[in-house]
This record gives C-alpha cells, structure tokens and sequence, in this order.
C-alpha cells in the first residue's frame, strides 16, 4: 500500500463527549457529516456517533442524507443545491432541507403536495457570511407567512458565522439574529435555533441556543476545547532511498537546490493521493519520529523528503499526519493545524483532500 489513512473512532466519540461538557446537557448536538464525514467516511462516522445519541445530522446532498440514513434513523437536514427531482424525493423521504431562499417556499410546497408529503425545513438567515440564506427582514416575512403554505412544516432556524473565532463578529451576526427572533417567536411557537459552530467553542456560550453543529472539533481537527486529539492519521512509505550531492536540483524545476551532500527519499504520496501542491514549500513529515522537510516541487503521485542521517530504507514507514516515535521513544507530530498556518489551507481542505482519495482503515469505535 502506498498511502493510507487511519482513523481512530473511539477518539471520534471521546471529541464528541469534550464538546458535550462544554454546552451542557440541555443543547444539542447536531453533527456536519458533508463532504464524506470530512474525508473521514460517513458510515463508519455516523455509526459510532449514533451511539452517542447525536441529535441531527448536516449533510450536502441528497446521496450523503441517504448514507446517513442507512445506517442511523436521526433526522437528517441536506444543506446544499438540490433539483427539483432531489427535492421531491428528499421530502418524500422525510428528510429536512434547508429553506435558504425565498422562493424555495412555493417550489417546497409544490413539491410536497405532489408526494403527498409536509416538507421539513430549517430556514436559514443570512446574518453575515453572505452566502447561501435569507437576509432578516425577507426571513421575517416567510416565518410569518408560513401558515399559508400548508404542506410546508419550519421545524427550526439557523445561520452560520462567517469569523467564528471572533468574538466581535459572533456577537454582530447574534444580534442580527436576535432582531429576527424578537420578531417572530411566539408567531405562533417558539421554534428551536442552531447557530453556533466549532470555532466559537470556548468563547461564544451566547450563540449556543437549542444545538450547535460540529465538525472540526469531533474530528479533533480543530483544537478549540482542551482534550480535543486528531481522528485522522496520514500515512505513506518511503519508496527509494538516493544520495544528493551539494548542488544538485529536486523534482520539476529544481525548486530545491542541496546546498550540501545529503540523503534523499522519494516517499509515495503526491497531489493525486490528495497531498495538496499547495503544500510546496511548507510540508513536513515524520520520518523515524523526526520532522524532516518535502523538498522542492510536490508531484502527482511522489514527493522527496530529506532524511540525511536517519539511515532509513526503502518500505520505511512515513507519518504526513499524526504520530510516530523515534528510536529514543520520543513522540513527533505533526497536526492538521500546523500544514494549515504554514500553507494557509483551511483545515476542511486538507483532511477532505486527503479522504477523497486515499483508502481508510477503522480501529476503535
């Protein structure tokens, strides 16, 4: 095999039970399983987080709420694009789509009267980020106008935070958010809220509400909340072994010129096993437990690392993310985290890169 990952689900569940002390027993959780659980698998994913009684699921597409769906009966909210025949169907199959346009309204109602269905929807706010929702004062008008349209059932609301990490901007889309509930709770129901995420963790309690959706930190990704350990471990091999002399150039272009004779190994991961070219000039891997750099240009399916005086050989194991021990029993890492301050990759990137393309392998869970 010549690139892996390993994925470590009773670590999942561990994340899972750190993010719930920190919200407390009376808020939900509602887990982002889009884009394949993050690279992670979105079976094997949503069957060890079943068992943690996770209240909802967030995918983007009407195939991912079916996965979901095989393997846990918790309701599903489908966040993304959907035609008019995944409409129909996703209603029919009772699943919850996100109403983040005005005129999905009548489309929603059309479509359930023809199933013979009530569609399900969370309407979604634009508070900020200006990417998919309603802005506040059209939001208002569709909540209390909902009891025109009879075959269309708003279950919840939601936003999403374009800074979570800021406690300004959190705060500056609550209150957005806080004109629209002044507005219609009570119109007639009180209706639940999600608007929190990973991110805004350890500093926004305020945007917690009834749930919050996580990604990032149940998969350990983001290292928001204290304890939160990485789900996600990349491997590869070394697949030759050469010496460089001072001088001589590395991979196309000769970025990496030896500035001494040193040792050389080509290892069997590139951008076509999701090893982003972006990574060019600021990847790292564990090689014998010591951090060595990816020299020179990062190719479709191989990338060189230096490994003067590791003393290593062909079929040598490499870490690209995670842990490894050198012969001293000291522990190196290298985390999700740190590829993205260097290369300025976001960290969904990254892992879901990496999981598009390279087999998976489960333990614990």
């Amino acid at each position: 095999m010549r690139a892996w990952l390993e994925i470590d689900l009773s670590r999942l569940a561990a994340n899972l039970e750190i993010v719930r002390r920190q919200i407390g027993s009376t808020v939900g959780v509602i887990a982002v399983v889009k884009s394949d659980a993050y690279g992670h698998g979105i079976g094997p994913v949503v069957q060890t987080l079943q068992q943690q009684n996770v209240s909802m699921y967030a995918v983007i597409s009407l195939e991912e709420a079916f996965q979901v769906r095989q393997v846990s009966p918790a309701p599903v909210l489908i966040m993304g694009y959907l035609d008019q025949k995944e409409i129909a169907e996703a209603i029919a199959q009772g699943f919850v789509l996100s109403l983040y346009d005005q005129e999905l309204a009548p489309l929603y109602e059309r479509l359930a009267v023809r199933v013979g269905k009530t569609a399900r929807v969370h309407v979604k706010v634009e508070t900020g980020l200006n990417r998919l929702g309603i802005p506040v004062p059209a939001a208002i008008d569709l909540i209390l106008s909902r009891r025109h349209f009879s075959h269309l059932h708003v279950e919840a609301l939601f936003s999403h935070l374009y800074r979570a990490s800021d406690p300004v901007a959190c705060q500056l889309q609550l209150d957005r958010m806080q004109d629209l509930l002044l507005a219609v709770q009570g119109k007639p129901e009180v209706l639940p809220v999600h608007f929190s995420n990973s991110a805004a963790l350890p500093h926004f309690q305020a945007g917690y509400f009834d749930a919050i959706r996580v990604g990032l930190a149940i998969y350990g990704v983001d290292e928001v909340l204290s304890g939160l350990e990485p789900t996600l471990t990349c491997k590869t091999v070394i697949a030759q072994v050469k010496a460089l002399k001072k001088g001589e150039g590395v991979s196309y272009n000769h970025l990496f010129v030896a500035p001494q004779d040193m040792m050389i190994a080509v290892i069997a991961i590139g951008y076509g096993e999701g090893f982003s070219q972006v990574l060019t000039g600021h990847a790292t891997v564990l090689v014998k437990g010591k951090e060595v750099p990816v020299l020179g240009q990062i190719c479709m399916n191989l990338s060189v690392v230096d490994v003067s005086g590791l003393g290593v050989r062909r079929g040598d194991e490499v870490v690209v993310i995670g842990r490894q021990l050198n012969d001293e029993g000291v522990i190196g890492e290298i985390r999700v985290s740190d590829l993205a301050k260097r290369s300025r990759l976001r960290h969904h990137e990254i892992i879901t890169r990496l999981g598009s393309v390279l087999p998976r392998h489960y333990q614990g869970g």
